[in-house]
């Protein structure tokens, strides 16, 4: 599979056309809110996780950047934690050259405490860090890290990306119902992130997502809209809850649906509605291409939330 894809619409950077770089769920974490699924191989070891083709690659992206009319970023993110590939620095800058479009990384921060990992990252505009647990108790129930990565060396990868680093950056807090979302957590996560403001240029956003799609154990449970407010005025300004973005769908004409439904869903469980914004297909036409899937035993469905929305996987 290649190693681009999308764009798909994102709650955080509109259309994100994305580049993955790591093989499937080689991470750092095990999180329990993972829409991917429980991590195959737990590591903190840096390596060249695939040999890349640069030219190859670039050629690609250049074909699919010509060929698409909205691509707001392209993400660094995908199947598993990007900084684990050495090659990422690199291949930052290659985009770079080939494309003004705005570079986001998209990352746990398990690593950032490595200087040559900030290093590397230094040519994105934006880097959104992953930021799930107030204290070292919850950061080991909610992202089961990596036994040589402590919560003390997340909060020192954090201060070295904003001393260090010239861009945007953006935490992002996953707000889990009885883990992480009491007030006491909520002032925890404010005083750490008061502290860490005073660095360099500080964070610029702070999102508070929630684990919206079907993932891990079933005790992983969506916070209620109230408390998500509370959390949010705690924080401060900086910091919104995110949402579905609502945009319009169009006709896309000459593409195979089945197959870019499929490429879709085998990154993550989306449901109908999330397909027809990101491949711009009425959504009629995607339900009928989604039965046909089904019947074909190609995909698998569950029914997930309170709202009970159908998600497809592959």
């Amino acid at each position: 599979m290649s190693m681009i894809y999308g764009p798909v619409l994102s709650r955080r950077f509109g259309y994100s056309l994305g580049i993955d770089i790591i093989p499937f769920k080689i991470c750092t974490y095990d999180c329990i809110y993972c829409q991917l699924g429980k991590t195959t191989n737990k590591t903190t070891k840096r390596k060249r996780y695939a040999d890349i083709d640069m030219n190859s690659f670039l050629k690609d992206l250049k074909n699919v950047i010509e060929s698409e009319k909205t691509i707001n970023y392209i993400t660094f993110s995908g199947s598993g934690e990007p900084t684990l590939n050495t090659d990422i620095g690199i291949l930052i800058d290659k985009v770079k050259q080939l494309t003004d479009i705005p570079i986001a990384v998209l990352t746990n921060g398990s690593l950032l405490y490595r200087k040559e990992v900030v290093k590397s990252l230094e040519s994105a505009d934006l880097i959104k860090v992953s930021f799930d647990a107030s204290n070292e108790i919850c950061f080991e129930k909610v992202n089961k890290p990596s036994s040589v990565i402590t919560f003390k060396k997340v909060l020192k990868g954090l201060d070295l990306l904003l001393n260090d680093f010239k861009g945007k950056i953006w935490l992002e807090l996953m707000i889990i119902k009885d883990i992480n979302d009491s007030i006491k957590h909520a002032e925890q996560f404010k005083k750490i992130i008061d502290g860490v403001d005073k660095i360099g240029r500080g964070v610029n956003k702070i999102h508070l997502n929630t684990p919206v799609r079907p993932s891990g154990p079933g005790d992983v449970l969506i916070p209620d809209s109230l408390q998500l407010k509370k959390i949010k005025n705690i924080l401060g300004k900086k910091a919104e809850i995110i949402r579905d973005l609502k945009l319009k769908t169009k006709e896309l004409l000459n593409i195979n649906l089945k197959r870019e439904i499929i490429e879709l869903v085998k990154r993550r469980p989306v449901s109908a509605e999330e397909i027809s914004r990101s491949l711009q297909v009425n959504i009629s036409e995607v339900i009928k291409s989604l039965r046909d899937l089904l019947d074909q035993n190609k995909i698998k469905s569950k029914i997930y939330g309170e709202k009970e929305t159908n998600y497809y996987y592959y």
